[in-house]
């Protein structure tokens, strides 16, 4: 198993850093649990912090004026957030749950930002990460925008089932979280399901789901679904 140490030495920025500076950040970091459906910070709050997830999964979730939720994207073990009032001093864009029990390590801005300062490498580094998260966002509207439920369902799916391939695998997404995450309602994720196992792409029960003609998967994934 990695130790945090060594997943710092090829995370993003951190990876920019000395030996010391990184052993600097993990004994001053704050070492924080949060169970699945938590919020480990609110959309609309000032957060000027950074976490380093050791375990678990974590999503981005914006929640718009009428209520309605949209997962964003997934972050899992090994990976860095960057919140973003740490550069502007504004509200939080999105909220950032657990979609499973995580464990994180967070240092607020005022220790994170001179450490990381000291190279300048990894100052660069840091606006790089952010352009990344900027066309990654970009990618999920663009999906939104131009590509119908069956599309987007199939590119979860195949996404996050990897390993599904004849075999069955564990069902650990529930029709809400998958509606969440396609912009879409529990009832149309039902029935696409549905058309999807009647048209023998998949086999699908409450707890296991395996492709059955993952081809023709990846077409409506790429949006060619006639």
């Amino acid at each position: 198993m990695q130790t945090v140490l060594e997943c710092l030495s090829r995370a993003p920025v951190f990876e920019k850093l000395s030996d010391a500076d990184r052993a600097e950040l993990v004994g001053r970091a704050s070492r924080k649990v949060h169970e699945r459906g938590e919020v480990i910070c609110w959309q609309g709050e000032l957060w000027a912090n950074v976490a380093y997830i050791v375990s678990g999964q974590a999503e981005w979730v914006m929640v718009s004026p009428e209520g309605k939720r949209q997962v964003v994207f997934n972050l899992g073990a090994c990976e860095v957030v960057w919140g973003h009032s740490i550069f502007d001093d504004q509200p939080m864009p999105a909220s950032l749950e657990a979609a499973q029990r995580v464990e994180l390590l967070i240092w607020p801005r005022e220790v994170v930002v001179p450490i990381v300062s000291r190279n300048p490498q990894a100052v660069w580094e840091t606006g790089r990460v952010l352009v990344h998260y900027m066309r990654h966002v970009r990618e999920v509207v663009y999906g939104f925008a131009f590509h119908p439920v069956a599309g987007r369902l199939a590119r979860l799916l195949l996404t996050h089932y990897q390993h599904a391939e004849g075999d069955s695998a564990p069902r650990d997404l529930t029709l809400d979280q998958m509606a969440d995450t396609i912009g879409t309602t529990r009832e149309l994720v039902s029935r696409t399901l549905h058309r999807f196992a009647d048209e023998g792409l998949i086999r699908v029960n409450r707890v296991e789901l395996a492709f059955l003609d993952r081809e023709k998967l990846e077409t409506i994934a790429g949006g060619n679904d006639r």
